[in-house]
């Protein structure tokens, strides 16, 4: 477990359109916050105030926030500012903020996902403000665009009260028209600041399956790069929901609620000891194994390590795109964007978008089949070129169909979901598919195997009814709090 101070104890959207990151812009009179608050929650007590009972979730401790009159909710809301941290990566740069004072720090998945380290977490709001260097990455969300940070400190972080601390229904905290505050990030001479945007709830319920899954909660407040995984304050200074998304032409912000946030903390696994180390990576690789038995590639993928698929990623992005350029191969990837549009056609004639999703399994395959009559996908397996080509046609029909795109935008967007950890995993999937050669697996026994970077788990496979599959293991690697599958391993038979 980590230590708790004062006790003894890695941007891009799945469409182009969807832009996450996060400045929130509103009226002309924002309101600056000067670094000499940074001191005031110190004086006037933790931020969340007394009487409200603190709940322990997954070993994180929330606290939900008191109600204020309009004076005191004011000071709340700049006292929580010494909260919210600038997060900069190796590759791109996002907000989150603390939720617990021993350091745990909610943010957004798709800020640090990609990334290949932290590179630090800074305070603009304390005086002086601070940057901490050691950060680590607890738990990635596999779902929602969530992610759960802890920074080594050795005094306690200033951290956000929270509108509940219940997991309930977002209108039980939340309401039409209720005002809302959002952070943005500015350079001084002094350093980095945060500035207040004020806004109001525009929706509590939105779906948008080209964002991800869950609902979002709406507000008037623009959302752009820079500012994923902030908090969304409500007028008490209480986190009410994580910026995560917004529409590129339509205006206005999204953010996953505050309670998603918290079911995160709940449901992520804890493995301390060997017991539960070895209980998971079985559990995990049963699930991965029963998603390929059921066909259901979106789970599979879910489970599939994140570093290994980027390395599939990289390699067969770079040749395909590579050997599209000219020639046969650019005549094949017109042919296919043509396809793809009679698709976006039909499903709107039928005004059901879900019907685009059916065709695209043809359709990739049609041009798969073509594949070998030209240069593209040279010395590459044929798995990965469908998975090319798959991951292609879904980004550039959710931007067409949900983002409103034109052609040309939709190719664009389609051409950055390649570069999304979300693809790397389809890639990975695919490369791991093509090592089981269809083998019906589950597992045996489960060995822990110390790692340079990180722990691995052997998964000894075999087939049901308890018949052996010789020599045929899976390799899990522990990454993002839980185990992944990253390899599949054919021992030498004498």
């Amino acid at each position: 477990m980590e230590p708790r101070p004062g006790g003894g104890k890695h941007g891009l959207a799945a469409d182009a359109n969807l832009r996450f990151g996060d400045v929130f812009l509103d009226r002309p009179g924002k309101k600056r916050i000067a670094p000499a608050l940074a001191g005031l929650a110190l004086a006037l007590g933790a931020v969340g105030g007394c009487g409200h009972r603190a709940v322990e979730l997954g070993g994180v401790h929330l606290r939900e926030g008191a109600r204020h009159r309009a004076g005191r909710a004011e000071s709340a809301i700049q006292r929580g500012t010494e909260a919210v941290a600038i997060i900069e990566t190796d590759v791109a740069r996002g907000m989150g903020f603390v939720v617990d004072p021993a350091g745990y720090v909610v943010t957004n998945r798709h800020v640090i996902e990609d990334a290949d380290h932290i590179e630090s977490v800074v305070f603009p709001a304390r005086d002086p403000w601070r940057r901490y260097g050691s950060v680590r990455v607890v738990y990635m969300d596999p779902d929602d665009d969530l992610a759960l940070l802890y920074v080594h400190s050795p005094t306690p972080l200033v951290a956000l009260p929270l509108a509940t601390d219940e997991l309930e229904s977002v209108s039980g905290y939340l309401a039409l028209e209720d005002p809302v505050v959002v952070l943005q990030r500015e350079e001084t001479d002094q350093g980095p600041a945060l500035t207040m945007r004020h806004g109001r709830v525009a929706q509590l319920h939105v779906s948008n399956p080209a964002a991800g899954s869950g609902r979002f909660v709406g507000m008037t407040l623009d959302v752009h790069r820079g500012q994923s995984g902030g908090p969304v304050l409500d007028r008490h200074g209480r986190a009410v929901g994580v910026v995560t998304w917004a529409w590129r032409e339509r205006g206005g912000g999204f953010a996953i609620p505050i309670v998603d946030a918290m079911r995160m903390m709940e449901e992520r696994p804890h493995l301390e000891a060997d017991a539960e180390l070895e209980a998971r990576a079985r559990l995990r690789a049963t699930r991965f194994l029963e998603a390929l038995a059921a066909g259901d590639g979106e789970t599979a993928r879910r489970l599939t390590s994140p570093s290994q698929a980027r390395k599939h990623r990289e390699d067969t992005v770079d040749r395909v795109m590579a050997d599209t350029q000219e020639g046969d191969g650019l005549e094949l990837m017109g042919g296919f964007v043509q396809g793809l549009e009679d698709v976006v056609d039909q499903a709107e004639q039928a005004e059901d978008p879900l019907r685009a999703q059916q065709a695209l399994g043809p359709l990739v395959m049609g041009v798969v089949q073509l594949v070998p009559q030209t240069e593209v996908g040279r010395q590459l397996e044929a798995s990965q070129v469908v998975s090319f080509f798959h991951v292609l046609g879904e980004g550039y029909l959710l931007a067409r169909l949900f983002g409103g795109q034109t052609s040309e935008e939709a190719l664009g967007s389609a051409m950055l979901r390649l570069r999304t950890i979300g693809a790397a995993q389809a890639f990975g999937l695919a490369a791991l598919v093509g090592e089981l050669e269809g083998e019906d697996a589950r597992p045996r026994a489960v060995e822990l195997l110390p790692g340079a970077y990180a722990p691995t788990a052997r998964v000894e496979l075999g087939a049901p009814g308890g018949r052996s599959v010789e020599g045929l293991a899976l390799i899990l690697r522990l990454e993002w709090g839980d185990w992944y599958v990253a390899s599949v391993e054919h021992a030498a038979l004498d």
